[in-house]
């Protein structure tokens, strides 16, 4: 212990007495160490916390899939199936979101809710911190409503009332009494891709099977796999169900119909997993980068102590000794290294939760905890291994004879080769990293290029719901709708409104089976479109372009013609090569004609990387879920169009929508160029991170580049004097010294190349039209990088011509 200590202080006095080569390895240190800190900080609070369940991996969520349609939800038939079949699956339930109006407390407060089958609360091992969870008796249609509530609604709305069990509070006007609180921590897993997280839970109260209406597909399931049941089993016994549904209702189903089981971590984490491990081999290289700095900074500094380091092998110091001593200081070195890379990951990982990634799950929980400052006290002793051992062994290997020489030239530390190596690898990781970058970039450019099909500049949108308690009939929803659209746009400063069931890029449609007029019965199957219902405004308010035809308007009332407008996909798909307007079709099983009116642009609604699908349109006054008497959509989202800054008029919106009814309130505002930045955030922030790890490894192989061209001017300044003194002009000095630094880049150069183009697949799934081994992108890293090189190499090149033959001959 006493002579650690002693290694201690000496490394310190050391570090202390070069401040210059202290400062430079520091902060190459800060950076390296820092960067794979903030990534495994991501890494940690999104991948490897688990899921706030019970046994998190057997929770599965069950997915439909058909023609078209790799993931869809499950309808009733088919979930009733499900819970008395599958043997492999226990506490199989149903849920759905919705949203309410929390009233009774000032101005009404829009919460998100999960309508939910009792069973689900088993299936992710959910306990309640309060009260209980629901009965099978109250999730029955006509029972007494009850509702659960979240932690942290209980907390900021309710002010942790002990007395909340029990107690009633308005939901949509209704009473609902609480019968449980659940810890903050729990939510579905659907909630992680939302901004919004589950507020209440309601019981789904499903209505009466009927086993052949196999149609309608709207909702989400999950279940729990058996213990000892391994998923693959499970799915083979699904698959055998579905096999079954095929040849019982061969009418409802096509050839592609089955159900997939996909674990909840899977279904949270599944897209961005790739990217971040991606990522984590992306910090990883410049860690070694860094490393490979240092080394050659040690190296560098070695030949200046050999001298030292002689003497003290003479005053009886073993080998073992000095390496010893020099991965002390390397160590010491890397110790305040990682204490410096804290910082560095502390304001990289608030720049990250600043940005706020939608995609990224959990990006708000990213936090330096204990596991994580754990892992930067591994690194950093890793990287004072790595990067001191070569020079430390290179170093005890010196020859005492000519060390000890007064004025002695030859060093015979064959470090040279070893430095060079480490460069041509610094810039070899550089290409990779650059090229990954620029990849990013390019693809991000694409992607923004594509036309998404509206207009979201100075666009607003906020989300509505009428409560069925204040708002029974069909009727009285769509007058109400009707007076909210004619109050917006007389709100001062909005140009257009409308409304629309689900806004493009924020949420997911289902589609409709129909049948064009003409079509055999067996084209139900066969042709599916997804739907929308609107309200008049909405292409105007979102700056669709009309391509054909006319819109909705006032005129178009439920007591009037059936009509229908459509996208431009659609219109090629079922019409090609002619006018589809005027032609008519049947949504569903029903035989009531719909006439399209118009035809719209395409919108990009499920990603700008998604090519549009076929989709239509219904006005709201015309569309029941049921027969006329029933009732309307509820739930829609205002669009919004703006003069100047749409979110200075969130205000008048809600002032306007109050006039209508004060109990209504309003959530999920937001501009359309902020649902537009959300659905691209993953990419986004996937080609930030690339391009700030690309720049600090191309700053870190420059630095690389310099010091070792440097360190070859210095050990042949006696060279390049006798060339000078026999005739040599500064210029044939400079193309010398470039030569050396050239030849490096272009070895580093090939070398990344070869590794980019091996790792490719790696990052094909990141980008949008851009091939991961496109030949124009590494040809501009190479010469970018070659560039980047000789201007590293051009100040000690200068500095060479610089050298006085008479002092360096006297050497």
């Amino acid at each position: 212990m006493i002579t650690l200590i002693q290694d201690l202080r000496y490394a310190l006095r050391s570090l202390v007495k070069q401040p210059g080569f202290t400062l430079v390895a520091l902060l190459t240190l800060a950076l390296g160490i820092g960067a794979n800190t903030a990534i495994f900080g991501i890494v940690n609070a999104v991948l490897l916390r688990p899921l706030p369940y019970h046994e998190p991996d057997r929770v599965v969520l069950l997915w439909s899939h058909w023609i078209n349609w790799t993931k869809t939800w499950v309808s009733q038939p088919e979930l009733v199936d499900y819970q008395r079949q599958a043997r492999s699956l226990e506490h199989v339930a149903a849920f759905s979101s919705t949203s309410f109006n929390l009233t009774g407390g000032g101005e009404p407060l829009r919460v998100r809710a999960a309508q939910v089958q009792p069973e689900i609360f088993a299936a992710l091992g959910a306990q309640p911190v309060a009260g209980r969870v629901f009965t099978a008796e109250e999730d029955q249609p006509g029972h007494e409503r009850v509702v659960i509530l979240t932690e942290g609604l209980w907390r900021t709305q309710f002010g942790s009332d002990p007395g909340i069990v029990g107690r009633t509070i308005q939901l949509d006007a209704a009473g609902y009494t609480v019968v449980g609180v659940l810890p903050a921590a729990l939510r579905l897993p659907l909630d992680y891709a939302s901004r919004t997280f589950t507020q209440v839970w309601v019981p789904l109260a499903l209505g009466p099977n009927d086993p052949q209406q196999r149609g309608n597909h709207g909702l989400n399931a999950l279940g729990r796999l058996r213990p000892d049941v391994p998923l693959a089993q499970a799915q083979a016994e699904i698959d055998s169900i579905t096999r079954g549904f095929l040849q019982r209702f061969p009418n409802s189903y096509d050839r592609e119909f089955g159900l997939t089981l996909v674990p909840a971590p899977l279904e949270v984490f599944g897209d961005v997993r790739p990217a971040l491990l991606v990522l984590l081999l992306a910090v990883g290289a410049v860690l070694l980068i860094a490393c490979a700095n240092v080394a050659n900074l040690l190296l560098a500094r070695s030949e200046a102590r050999q001298k030292e380091l002689a003497i003290r092998v003479v005053l009886g110091a073993g080998r073992g000794r000095i390496v010893v001593q020099l991965l002390t200081e390397s160590m010491g070195l890397s110790g305040l290294g990682g204490i410096a890379g804290i910082a560095v990951a502390y304001g990289l990982t608030r720049g990250l939760i600043a940005l706020d990634p939608l995609k990224i799950p959990r990006v708000q929980d990213i936090a330096l905890d204990g596991r994580v400052l754990a892992f930067t006290a591994a690194i950093s002793i890793v990287t004072g291994v790595v990067f001191g051992i070569v020079p430390a062994l290179q170093s005890s290997r010196t020859d005492l004879q000519p060390v000890l020489k007064e004025g002695g030239r030859d060093s015979r530390i064959a470090g040279g080769w070893l430095r060079r190596a480490l460069v041509v690898g610094e810039l070899a990781a550089s290409v990779v990293l650059v090229a990954t970058a620029i990849l990013l970039a390019r693809s991000f450019a694409r992607l923004l290029d594509v036309d998404a099909g509206f207009n979201p500049a100075h666009v607003l949108t906020l989300r509505t719901s009428l409560p069925a308690t204040t708002y029974s009939s069909g009727s009285a929803m769509v007058r109400a709708y009707a007076e909210v659209g004619r109050r917006l746009r007389e709100t001062p400063g909005v140009q257009a409104a409308g409304a629309v069931t689900g806004l493009p890029l924020a949420t997911t449609r289902g589609d409709w089976s129909i049948v064009l007029e003409g079509d055999e019965a067996s084209g139900r199957i066969g042709r599916a479109a997804d739907w929308q219902v609107v309200t008049p405004g909405y292409f105007e308010a979102i700056g669709t372009p009309l391509r054909d035809g006319r819109t909705f308007t006032d005129a178009d009332r439920a007591d009037t013609l059936p009509v229908i407008v459509i996208n431009e996909t659609m219109a090629k798909r079922f019409w090609p090569g002619q006018n589809p307007i005027g032609r008519r079709l049947t949504m569903g099983r029903n035989d009531r004609w719909i006439t399209i009116v118009g035809i719209v642009a395409d919108i990009h609604h499920r990603g700008l990387d998604q090519l549009p699908r076929p989709e239509l349109y219904r006005p709201h006054t015309q569309f029941r879920y049921g027969g006329p008497d029933a009732r309307a959509v509820s739930t829609m989202t205002w669009v919004m169009r703006t003069a100047a800054d749409p979110l200075a008029a969130t205000s008048h919106a809600r002032a306007a929508i109050r006039r209508v009814d004060a109990n209504l309130g309003i959530s999920d505002v937001a501009t359309m160029d902020q649902v537009l930045a959300d659905s691209t955030s993953d990419r986004r922030l996937n080609m930030l991170l690339f391009a700030l790890l690309g720049g600090l490894a191309l700053t870190l192989a420059s630095v690389g580049v310099y010091g070792v061209v440097a360190y070859s001017v210095t050990q042949r300044t006696h060279e390049i004097g006798v060339r000078m003194a026999i005739g040599a002009r500064p210029a044939d000095v400079v193309r010398m010294i470039l030569g050396e630094g050239g030849r490096l880049a272009i070895a580093g150069v090939l070398l990344g190349s070869v590794l980019a183009i091996g790792g490719a697949r790696l990052i094909r799934g990141l980008l949008f039209d851009v091939s991961a081994t496109d030949p124009l992108t590494f040809l501009a890293v190479a010469v970018g990088l070659l560039v980047v090189a000789l201007l590293a190499s051009y100040i000690p090149a200068r500095r060479a011509t610089r050298v006085d033959p008479m002092v360096a001959l006297n050497r």
